[in-house]
């Protein structure tokens, strides 16, 4: 009898084995098919290398390529692919660490303007609703050079994240860089929120692979030229952060060119809502439902669904059918007397929120000129159109934000917005002598290229950077023309002068204890 008993454990065991194989040999091959990492404890989109653009998406990568508008800028096609090495890892400091094991957003691993935090703190109770986090016991902090509250955090120096993403000493994502210039050397700064800083999942946002395609680009013209590109945007940032951060932490390094990608975390649906009339009452979002459930996150199956490329699959056999638009309220755009097909800069405070945000580029300008570096500003993308239809499972944070966050704005309607604001930058571009490069009409619109309406894949994020040089690569032969090309670094630093090492303020001493 114990004989027979240990045959069917045996036999019981070998099944549940042979299942977990079975179980997790489907979870890789739908990885691999699906565009995710195989070897990630946690759900994250896959780098993309020559061979792993996906399937879905080579024919819409090739009509990309082929694109008149890049075609002409001398990027060879056979270059898409290729990736700078990947930057070295570092490590995180035992303190930031058991911070971040303590259960505490990972935005307590940032640099909180120490300004900001004195004058908002309230002492017994914790930080204030303008940090809109959970109260830590200590901050990293940093001294604005200025004394203002802006940049309200910036990223930690000399460390990788959790999320993978590798920090330099100058808190910039990316690979190691001296504080000095080398000579022949053409320096550029990327400055933006989170559409700058890319998915931190991923081996590189769009300026390294940017840096990338230019070096190559370089090295096949026979350019006595090394290409530096710097990552120095940061979650969340508005152009009010933005100025401070070219100011203080980019200038300094001695750049040729700033270019500026931003254009979603000052569009919200509060500024939307300031010309689009809604006939009646708004009413609520639908309720999304299945896939879309807001509770699943909190779910066992909505950890299954974050987690597993198996589960995600099961979820699009229910999800069926391709997502449209949902009803949305009767509306109609309204814009100011004169405004509707016409710019008039004097008259930004009008429009969205461009009274801010130009201003805002005009300090930016005034800096960047008066440092002999250019600025160029860049259009906007935002992943939307009327008649947008999405895949059930790769459009769901689009479908989501779009009828969310959005809500109750019509495709439509946040299309031409999105439009005009474009619009209203190259008009502003034009009257300032900057440089315009015109992104967004040049960026793939196909959903295999985005995880939200503004966020980008690895897909996304390379099409970006490869549209980047292509629109930069004529300036770059311009300025190498006229002899302005590189910026003189005139100041020996060892290390960055506005940058000092992180330092860790307690709850205790904001407190006054």
């Amino acid at each position: 009898m114990p004989s027979r008993r240990r045959r069917l454990l045996s036999r019981l065991a070998l099944a549940c084995a042979a299942s977990a194989v079975a179980v997790l040999g489907l979870e890789v091959a739908i990885r691999l098919v699906d565009g995710y990492r195989v070897f990630a404890l946690r759900l994250q989109p896959a780098g993309v290398a020559s061979a792993a653009v996906p399937r879905a998406a080579e024919a819409q990568v090739a009509k990309f390529l082929a694109d008149p508008r890049l075609a002409t800028a001398g990027l060879d096609p056979a270059w898409f692919g290729d990736s700078p090495p990947p930057v070295p890892r570092r490590a995180l400091p035992a303190a930031m660490a058991a911070t971040f094991r303590d259960g505490y957003h990972e935005m307590f691993l940032y640099q909180w303007n120490e300004v900001l935090v004195r004058a908002t703190w309230v002492p017994g109770i914790g930080p204030p609703t303008a940090l809109d986090v959970d109260k830590p016991d200590a901050f990293w902090v940093f001294a604005p050079v200025d004394g203002q509250p802006v940049p309200r955090y910036r990223f930690p120096t000399g460390v990788t994240l959790p999320t993978g993403m590798t920090l330099n000493a100058f808190g910039c994502r990316g690979r190691e860089l001296a504080a000095d210039k080398p000579a022949r050397t053409v320096r550029i700064a990327c400055v933006g929120a989170s559409t700058t800083v890319d998915d931190q999942t991923i081996p590189h946002g769009y300026p390294g692979l940017l840096e990338h395609f230019l070096q190559r680009w370089a090295a096949a013209r026979g350019l006595d030229l090394k290409i530096e590109v710097l990552n120095a945007g940061c979650e969340g940032y508005t152009s009010a952060d933005i100025v401070p951060t070219v100011r203080h932490y980019v200038l300094p390094l001695a750049v040729d060119y700033v270019v500026y990608y931003e254009g979603a975390n000052q569009l919200h649906r509060e500024q939307l809502l300031r010309h689009v009339a809604i006939d009646g009452e708004v009413p609520p979002p639908p309720a999304l439902g299945g896939l879309f459930d807001p509770t699943a996150a909190a779910t066992r199956g909505g950890w299954l669904y974050r987690n597993s490329a198996a589960v995600r699959r099961l979820h699009t056999v229910g999800a069926g059918e391709p997502l449209a638009e949902p009803p949305k309220p009767a509306q109609r755009l309204v814009l100011p007397d004169g405004l509707a097909d016409t710019v008039d800069l004097a008259r930004a405070g009008e429009v969205l929120g461009l009274g801010d945000i130009l201003a805002d580029l005009d300090r930016i300008r005034t800096d960047v000129s008066a440092a002999g570096a250019r600025l160029v500003l860049g259009s906007f993308k935002h992943f939307v159109r009327d008649g947008l239809v999405l895949d059930p499972v790769r459009g769901e944070q689009v479908y989501r934000l779009l009828n969310e966050f959005y809500w109750p704005v019509s495709y439509a309607h946040l299309a031409r917005l999105a439009a005009l604001q474009n619009r209203w930058f190259e008009a502003w571009a034009a009257a300032r002598g900057v440089d315009f490069l015109a992104v967004a009409a040049a960026l793939p619109d196909d959903g295999a290229c985005y995880t939200d309406v503004v966020h980008k894949t690895a897909l996304g994020s390379r099409c970006h950077a490869w549209v980047t040089a292509a629109l930069l690569i004529p300036l770059l032969e311009r300025d190498l023309r006229a002899g302005t090309l590189p910026v003189s670094d005139d100041h020996a630093d060892p290390r960055h002068p506005n940058v000092p090492p992180m330092r860790r303020l307690t709850a205790r001493e904001l407190d006054g204890r």
